[in-house]
């Protein structure tokens, strides 16, 4: 039986994230990942400005960067007709999580191939099963996203699907939204064109048979309470529309490490630094979330997103991104 101070399940963005802060600050702690690096995964592919400060943060911005990274300064939306361009406060980031998740992962204690299929609380903590995995720890956080089995999180039939073609326009996230949904694409590494859409269940059919398409889904905005810390989609996604996702990842992640390891270091209990986490992460994210919830709404009504876009989009993205 393996021993850790913390155990981490996932060790994509936010798992990889939160074990890479854990280390930094002395603890011992593991992240165990299904799957294996690099790998596709369906993302918008954009870096908002705040989730390049988390990645300065975890001193691995510079990696990203050489791994083909392309700077992003401005949007342009369209509704229908309308359209409307909004240049950045602070420059963003476009990459592939095919990409971006193995170099945050990369050089970090996260164990890939690893499937975890059980947690159970013990009288010390926690202990972890899976194939080829026996081990404890005093904390177990869950960073298994949002089709993960242990937090539980409310599905809506909404799902992501993704393709690259050749073309993007350089320096410029395009958005739009349309009848079936709505998503946008970017420029990643290589000069290719990252494209990402939300779309009904109903119409997922029309999608399906471009050239290699990705799907993901159904998606999951709220977490129903429970008894793990989550963290980045297993404690909720944030609307795709606020470009904020990958932020939450990273966030999260980091703010997990700072919160478990300054309770573990004052020997503070599982519950109370579950609920410390948890009032901690509703103070940085839930305005931005009843936010993205209020848009998500406005969203299925393409004349009254059109006129929103009239009022000063430019401050709203910025403040999104703050």
């Amino acid at each position: 039986m393996r021993k850790h101070d913390v155990i981490i399940v996932g060790g994509s963005l936010a798992g990889a994230a939160c074990v890479r802060e854990l280390t930094r600050r002395g603890v011992d702690a593991v992240a165990f990942e299904r799957d294996h690096f690099p790998r596709p995964k369906v993302c918008g592919g954009f870096v908002s400005p705040g989730a390049v400060e988390c990645l300065e943060q975890l001193s691995v911005l510079d990696q990203v960067v050489r791994a083909g990274a392309t700077p992003v300064c401005s949007a342009r939306i369209r509704v229908g007709s309308a359209e409307v361009e909004i240049a950045f406060d602070r420059a963003g980031l476009g990459i592939s999580r095919n990409v971006l998740d193995d170099v945050v992962a990369r050089d970090a204690a996260v164990e890939q191939g690893c499937f975890v299929t059980s947690m159970s609380r013990t009288e010390t903590g926690f202990q972890v099963s899976g194939p080829g995995i026996q081990a404890a720890a005093r904390i177990v956080i869950d960073a298994a996203g949002k089709l993960g089995r242990f937090s539980r999180r409310t599905a809506v039939d909404e799902f992501g699907i993704q393709f690259l073609q050749d073309e993007a326009t350089p320096g410029v996230l395009d958005f739009w939204f349309f009848d079936d949904g709505y998503g946008g694409g970017v420029q990643v590494e290589g000069g290719r064109g990252n494209f990402c859409f939300l779309v009904n269940k109903d119409k997922l059919t029309r999608y399906l048979g471009r050239p290699g398409c990705l799907v993901t889904g159904p998606l999951a905005y709220d977490r129903v309470a429970g008894e793990y810390i989550a963290i980045g989609d297993a404690a909720g996604m944030v609307d795709p529309f606020c470009g904020e996702g990958m932020r939450h990842a990273l966030d999260t992640g980091i703010l997990a490490a700072r919160i478990v390891s300054d309770g573990l270091r004052a020997g503070r209990g599982y519950d109370d630094i579950r609920k410390e986490y948890e009032v901690e992460w509703r103070r940085r994210w839930s305005g931005r979330r009843r936010v993205g919830a209020v848009v998500r709404r406005i969203v299925k009504h393409p004349r009254l997103l059109a006129q929103a876009l009239r009022h000063d989009p430019k401050r709203f993205l910025n403040w999104m991104w703050r």
